[in-house]
């Protein structure tokens, strides 16, 4: 792209060269523009309650067949929320044309539909101001303008309870420690039951801790090890009152107190540790890619804040 952006903008609109962004709006309709300067081309946003209006299947249908109606739009799609993205190809003297003629049809759809800008956060129809949160241009009301910058500035953030988190966390994994011990009682080992384990545990802790850091993370991991031990001492001592307890007159104590002697056995042993070794393997195998994708949000949540408004 071999273009002065300040030559191609429509009338009326702000080019932000900092965050590389044009924004301005067309008979009411904001739009944000971002040149793609590597592809040659520039990204159209449009944040608007598509989904509220009762023009909603005609505005899709109007925008399947746009690259029919313009050739310089490379593509036009919608992702199922709040937002429109149209890219259209770069052809330097038609370019502020290209994007007037655009935006302006974009209106009088909106219009026609009964389509509204909505905030890019939460959806809602109300007084709107641009802005880049993360580099990103959005359009945001007032309310979550406010969230993002104390979000930004470390404020309003909520700090995590390690305390209360780690009660949240062992109340959570007893609950997935049930359906370890539920599904042993009928012979089986499911990964399952090692992810319900996980699980739990993460949600627990979050729920009470308020946050779930990295930290709290691994703290969930070490602890669901433990209950899975734990749910296998568990299930040996129910197998045990199962097996003797009617021919004996144990109660379900007296067969909890008989686990260590059992497991003297090397048969009762090697049967402990291959189910361990089994329920280790797919728990890791079922709960893998679930810690990996919420260690990498966390991650996400926790890399430094910008917010520039426009």
């Amino acid at each position: 792209m071999n273009v002065q952006i300040e030559n191609v903008m429509p009338q009326g609109f702000v080019y932000e060269r900092a965050q590389n962004v044009i924004h301005g709006a067309v008979n009411g309709t904001a739009f944000l523009i971002v040149p793609v300067m590597a592809e040659n081309q520039f990204r159209i946003q449009l944040h608007a309650d598509i989904e509220k209006s009762g023009g909603k299947e005609d505005f899709l249908e109007y925008l399947h067949v746009l690259e029919q109606r313009h050739p310089f739009v490379q593509y036009a799609g919608y992702n199922g929320r709040n937002t429109v993205s149209i890219n259209i190809a770069s052809e330097e003297q038609e370019d502020k044309e290209n994007l007037t003629i655009l935006m302006s049809e974009l209106a009088s759809k909106c219009m026609e539909f009964g389509i509204h800008n909505c905030c890019s956060r939460c959806k809602n129809v109300l007084p709107l101001r641009a802005a880049a949160v993360d580099g990103n241009p959005v359009l945001l009301c007032e309310s979550c303008f406010k969230q993002e910058i104390n979000g930004a500035d470390g404020q309003g953030m909520r700090k995590e309870n390690i305390f209360l988190g780690l009660i949240g966390a062992v109340l959570g994994a007893l609950l997935g420690t049930v359906l370890w011990v539920v599904i042993g009682m009928v012979g089986f080992i499911a990964g399952i039951a090692g992810y319900a384990i996980v699980f739990c545990a993460m949600k627990g802790y979050e729920m009470l801790g308020r946050k779930l850091s990295r930290k709290g993370i691994i703290i969930c991991i070490l602890l669901s090890c433990l209950m899975i031990v734990g749910a296998e001492y568990v299930s040996l001592g129910l197998a045990i009152y199962k097996e003797l307890g009617d021919v004996y007159f144990l109660s379900m104590g007296d067969s909890f107190g008989l686990i260590p002697a059992f497991l003297e056995e090397s048969e009762v042993t090697a049967g402990v540790m291959k189910d361990l070794i089994f329920g280790y393997a797919l728990a890791i195998w079922a709960s893998f890619s679930s810690v990996k994708a919420r260690w990498k949000q966390v991650e996400q949540e926790q890399k430094p804040h910008t917010v520039v408004p426009f």
